[in-house]
């Protein structure tokens, strides 16, 4: 979790709003019917089954998958390893993560797509 606040502090840094969570069913309460358009997961809450592919993400969202220096080499089932746009080794690549969050927002905005906030204040009407 120290690894997580870390980077999300990095993300905020950068201007972009955060919600970090223990594991996916969290994660799915806390967003309260927000749509993200990024979901940074760890492998070990990826390979513990199907959750993240009920997490709901924005159109044109992305999951990726991290994991730490002491992760093992334990492959992710076939059908989330399609699901995910990157795996990053972090903190090393937190730079990385901090590039593809901003090339993936500023393609969703030149597709016309709306921000997940844009979203939640539409859903509020």
């Amino acid at each position: 979790m120290a690894l997580m606040e870390g980077l999300s502090q990095t993300l905020v840094a950068a201007g972009h709003e955060v919600v970090v969570a223990a594991d996916i069913p969290e994660a799915i309460r806390t967003l309260g019917g927000a749509r993200p358009l990024i979901a940074v997961v760890d492998r070990a809450e990826l390979m513990r089954g199907d959750a993240v592919l009920g997490l709901p993400l924005a159109r044109g969202g992305a999951l990726v998958e991290f994991h730490g220096d002491d992760a093992g080499a334990a492959v992710l089932p076939h059908r989330i390893q399609r699901a995910t746009l990157a795996k990053l080794q972090l903190p090393l690549e937190r730079q990385r993560l901090v590039a593809l969050v901003s090339n993936l927002e500023k393609r969703a905005l030149a597709a016309g797509r709306k921000t997940s906030d844009e979203e939640r204040l539409d859903a509020g009407k």
